[in-house]
């Protein structure tokens, strides 16, 4: 014998004879049109977050009416399920206040918390928060990793006093870098903290080998030199993604910065044109296409102002 179809969460007909009970003060009206209502909103949020990722052109699994319908469909049931027992708490107070209004007794149309739904059943399984060792690091540019020549720091270091070490152990290569761009000192420093997270967070190789590359340049087709490859934040379509991809690596902070340097006059004319303004070298690196986050040259103006802060 085939099992009774699920309706759907929002049923439409269904709502019209909710309507009719709830304008007669019933209680369990009240609640069942609570709960509806939460599941329209939840479908909603699920409806917003399917936005929120690649067009039809760059994701054609997804692609197509047929598919559009199922997803509202799939999304729909997804509501129904987590709005069962306690849902999301919405339906709570807004049954609450219906009672209010309604003049029944506070507290009459709730009901004892239903079981949690299996993993195994139609529906989802109860939402946690995941374990720490779970939830993604996330970083400007690349993967955590203290700098080898940054000497290792006690826990106790305060933020501003690790910030202030890294520009000092970095500013003769800035400078000369300066000398050889005119990009003002206090904006490279100001870029290689951004990409390196202030040096926590700078490149390494699989077996843990510094790279020396503060500035997450990638290893083109034309780098001849030595590379390593680790996952990186990029952006596509706005929606950040971890990818592997290859960096230079250098012997030293010096070359990193040379290299830094020649990148600059050979592909960010504009940035250098800016002189010593910082939103102009923001805007020209961002423009230039040196990355793909979209809040990349706000984030940048923000690192070179906290530099100007510590007097570089």
């Amino acid at each position: 014998m085939l099992a009774a179809p699920e309706t759907l969460a929002v049923d439409l007909s269904g709502a019209r004879a909710l309507k009719l009970r709830a304008s007669s003060g019933d209680p369990a009206a009240l609640r069942d049109a609570a709960k509806q209502f939460e599941a329209m909103m939840i479908t909603q949020m699920l409806k917003t977050l399917r936005e929120t990722r690649f067009n039809d052109e760059d994701d054609p699994m997804t692609g197509g009416e047929s598919m559009k319908l199922y997803q509202g469909l799939l999304d729909q049931q997804w509501a129904a399920r987590m709005t069962e027992g306690r849902g999301l708490g919405f339906a709570d107070m807004l049954a609450r206040h219906l009672e209010r209004q309604a003049g029944v007794p506070a507290g009459a149309s709730e009901r004892p918390p239903s079981p949690p739904v299996s993993p195994q059943g139609a529906g989802l399984a109860p939402l946690s928060a995941p374990p720490a060792a779970a939830i993604p690091a996330t970083a400007a540019s690349v993967q955590d990793a203290k700098p080898a020549s940054l000497a290792a720091e006690p826990a106790a270091t305060s933020v501003a006093e690790r910030k202030r070490r890294f520009l000092e152990a970095l500013r003769p290569h800035a400078e000369a870098a300066e000398a050889a761009t005119g990009v003002p000192a206090r904006f490279i420093l100001a870029q290689a903290a951004l990409e390196s997270g202030w040096g926590e967070r700078q490149i390494r190789a699989a077996d843990g080998t510094q790279s020396h590359n503060l500035f997450g340049i990638k290893a083109g087709k034309g780098w001849t030199g030595e590379a390593v490859e680790t996952d990186t934040t990029e952006y596509r379509q706005g929606v950040a993604m971890k990818l592997a991809q290859r960096f230079r690596a250098y012997p030293d902070y010096a070359a990193a910065f040379a290299d830094h340097a020649q990148l600059l006059r050979s592909r960010y004319a504009e940035a250098v044109r800016a002189g010593d303004d910082a939103a102009g070298f923001a805007r020209g690196l961002a423009q230039g296409g040196y990355a793909t986050d979209p809040a990349y040259a706000g984030k940048l103006q923000s690192v070179i102002a906290s530099v100007a802060m510590a007097g570089v």
